[in-house]
């Protein structure tokens, strides 16, 4: 009978099996006092020293010592038996425990698959103007004599191309005046590509005094 009474005792030790879950389990259903519409359906929520048992081997425990307490129960007489009841009580409550322990899945739900990081676009591909579209831009030119003129198709043609340093030069010929040729530059150069070539545009210009201001606008930034 010692022996048994200490498996009890052991047994109810338990660190899942806290006073807490144990009133939950004794708790009439229906909600609580005072509130007038049921809350929906939530896991029950574990407090204390949480641990991880296996239910069908703990539930196979319970079950030799729910005999082992019958047998005992049998030699015992009436005041006995009274007073063992609340042992029985607590025995049942465990086991109800058992039954309404949620699954680790519910407790801890599995990690969601990492997502895949999704690739950055690849940056604009930028190319110089085709020949075509040169070509048409200095037949326009051609066609003005004033310099306003000529300036105000370039500035037109600069709004969705990309020139060579090449190409600048062409349009270079087409002014007879080094201010209007620093003009140019000065216009065409955020959509020139190859500015490591930049120096072929020296060549377009007679005067030190020229190259030194061509050489101040190729070096802004």
């Amino acid at each position: 009978m010692k022996a048994l009474i200490t498996s009890l005792a052991l047994l109810f030790a338990l660190p899942a099996l806290n006073a807490h879950a144990q009133a939950d389990m004794r708790r009439p259903p229906g909600p609580p006092p005072g509130q007038q519409h049921p809350q929906p359906h939530r896991p029950p929520q574990h407090v204390g020293n949480q641990v991880v048992v296996d239910r069908d081997e703990l539930r196979q425990r319970l079950s030799r010592l729910e005999k082992q307490l019958q047998e005992a129960e049998q030699r015992m007489n009436r005041e006995e038996r009274n007073k063992f009841r609340k042992t029985r009580e607590l025995l049942d409550s465990v086991q109800q425990l058992v039954n309404a322990a949620p699954p680790l899945a519910v407790v801890m739900p599995p990690m969601p698959p990492p997502q895949p990081v999704p690739m950055p676009p690849p940056p604009p591909v930028m190319r110089p103007i085709s020949e075509g579209e040169l070509r048409r831009i200095n037949e326009s030119i051609s066609r003005h004599s004033f310099t306003e003129d000529k300036m105000r198709v370039l500035n037109s043609a600069t709004q969705n191309n990309f020139f060579l340093v090449s190409q600048v030069g062409q349009f270079l010929g087409h002014f007879q005046f080094s201010q209007d040729k620093l003009a140019v530059v000065r216009l065409l150069k955020p959509a020139i590509l190859d500015m490591q070539n930049s120096h072929q545009l020296y060549s377009y210009f007679t005067f030190s005094s020229d190259k030194k201001k061509l050489e101040e606008i190729l070096s802004q930034r």
